[in-house]
């Protein structure tokens, strides 16, 4: 159920009434993540039965009968070699999916038979959305998620409640800079802390809020929730507009309220985080006291390091709409974006992944546990590699019984930058076809690259290469750019422009060490590039910068 049936249908109202009714302590989210890490295989072998064996439509009861694997089989396996080794084995068996397969975008192939699903098939057929959100957050429409608000309560405000208590937030008032709809990092926000009964002092949005994609539907439901818990003596704040550009408007909040209560915390992302820090900097302001809790797009040493160096603490977090959020802020760090991963949550597996022109990567790929989740995942890719291990370390989420960390976590696909995602498939054509034929020269003499810059805030360079002469760098900038706004993609791409965080740079495009030459490189790719570069003593190079 979408927002725009939340008059229509009395669940919504009813699951908003219990969420601001019945609020969720520290010591109630600890209870609870204990209580679901005990019966993680029995909750398991319960979600798969009711999910998918008794859902005739699930596609991945196709792929498991394919397979040959009823219930009883999966729960001879899960005695036999666990959850995890269940999983593995299933994932042999050809029962998984790719990050294509699992947004319908590819069709399903295993053992010579093909299986064709679309995206909404892999919606969780028993839950009520009381919101929709979109992932990719520049795509107009992109792909739609339904939350539920049991979802919220379940998932989001219990990592929440104990990410703050690690980075030592526990009792500092909250702030929000983040996009509003139709991304869902924001309201996800505004919502678990209302559950938690720690409404953010003010929720500055990077996007309009009164833009095309805030419907009236958007605000009955803000409204719905504002009324609702003013009677819990709750004062929960509408979005205000604050783009990247008024960053002194949320470090003079943040400051503020630092003065009034001795610190204060912001939950944003990492490339915002910078820009508080940065201006902090040229204010002579140390931001001892402040801390933020980060998300949305990777945390690179370089992030950390400008972030940290201003005094302020900083935790991390991995989360993507489907799946809510798989990683939480280690309050022992070992890396810039070392995180614990949400076992109680989701299972997860590794996949062996090849890329074109690199070789193989490690994928994650996760099983969803919780009756709420927004979709089914049972070993679904979700388009991220980096480094998965058992650590031990001296913070909460360890002694709950969370061992497993993320690090160095990065997109195959997906340029990320200022709150927003772009995928870089997106841009193909408008690189090989569109450009090409206005401003001349061949489909591999433009290239789209992700990058941080000297202030270590994450920049989309659109390559063109010198041999294409004297060429006007700014009609070429405006053409993509419109493009990529006309395609269906584009709601929030006024981030990425508005922060100036889409330029031009003169060069031969960028070539993997086997030669190849791709249309886009993430930062995760350049950077993993680069690495090959050093080590290896044959490597196909591009030609110098302009």
């Amino acid at each position: 159920m979408g927002v725009s049936n939340l008059l229509t249908y009395p669940q919504t109202f009813r699951d908003i009434v219990r969420l601001i009714n019945r609020p969720l302590s520290l010591a109630d989210s600890k209870a609870l993540i204990r209580r679901r890490l005990a019966a993680r295989e029995a909750r398991f072998l319960r979600f798969v039965n009711r999910y998918i064996y008794q859902y005739p439509r699930s596609p991945y009861l196709a792929l498991l009968r394919h397979a040959g694997a009823e219930v009883g089989d999966l729960q001879q396996m899960v005695r036999q070699h666990g959850l995890e080794g269940t999983l593995e084995a299933l994932r042999d068996a050809g029962v998984y999916l790719s990050f294509e397969e699992f947004k319908g975008r590819m069709d399903v192939v295993r053992g010579g038979r093909t299986f064709r699903f679309a995206e909404g098939d892999f919606d969780n057929p028993r839950h009520v959305a009381g919101l929709e959100i979109r992932t990719g957050a520049t795509r107009s429409r992109g792909s739609r998620v339904g939350l539920s608000l049991e979802f919220i309560a379940e998932q989001r405000a219990p990592s929440y409640h104990v990410m703050l208590q690690v980075i030592g937030a526990e009792h500092a008032p909250v702030f929000l800079w983040t996009p509003q709809f139709p991304s869902g990092f924001g309201i996800s926000a505004w919502f678990a802390l209302a559950h938690m009964r720690r409404p953010p002092l003010r929720w500055f949005s990077m996007t309009d809020t009164g833009g095309r994609a805030i419907t009236w539907r958007h605000r009955v439901l803000l409204g719905t929730t504002r009324t609702l818990a003013r009677p819990q003596h709750m004062d929960l704040p509408l979005p205000e507009f604050a783009p990247v550009s008024a960053t002194m408007v949320v470090l003079d909040a943040l400051l503020g309220a630092r003065r009034r209560h001795g610190h204060a915390a912001l939950i944003t992302s990492p490339s915002a985080a910078v820009r508080v820090a940065s201006l902090a900097r040229e204010w002579n302001e140390s931001l001892a006291g402040i801390h933020m809790l980060v998300g949305s797009e990777p945390m690179t040493p370089g992030k950390a390091s400008e972030i940290l160096s201003s005094g302020a603490k900083v935790g991390v977090m991995y989360v993507f709409s489907e799946g809510g959020a798989v990683g939480v802020a280690c309050g022992d760090a070992a890396a810039a974006d070392d995180m614990h991963f949400m076992s109680d949550c989701y299972a997860m597996i590794l996949h062996r992944r090849p890329i074109v022109g690199v070789g193989e990567l490690d994928a994650y790929m996760f099983t969803s546990l919780l009756d709420s989740a927004p979709k089914i995942m049972l070993n679904v890719e979700s388009d991220d590699f980096g480094e998965f291990a058992i650590r031990r370390c001296s913070c909460e989420f360890d002694e709950l019984g969370l061992h497993h960390h993320f690090a160095s976590v990065r997109s195959f696909t997906k340029l990320t930058g200022e709150g927003a995602t772009l995928l870089g498939t997106d841009c193909v054509r408008i690189l090989e076809e569109v450009l090409p034929r206005e401003f001349g020269g061949r489909s591999i003499d433009y290239q789209l690259l992700e990058a941080e810059d000297e202030s270590h805030l994450t920049k989309l360079f659109l390559v063109i290469s010198p041999e294409l002469g004297l060429i006007d760098e700014q009609r070429v900038l405006a053409r993509f750019v419109g493009e990529l706004r006309r395609r269906p993609h584009g709601t929030m791409l006024p981030l990425w422009q508005e922060a100036g965080s889409v330029q031009v740079l003169r060069r031969e495009p960028l070539l993997t060490p086997r030669g190849k030459l791709l249309p886009f490189h993430t930062q995760a790719m350049v950077s993993l590039l680069d690495q090959m570069r050093s080590t290896s003593p044959v490597v196909a190079r591009s030609g110098p910068e302009g």
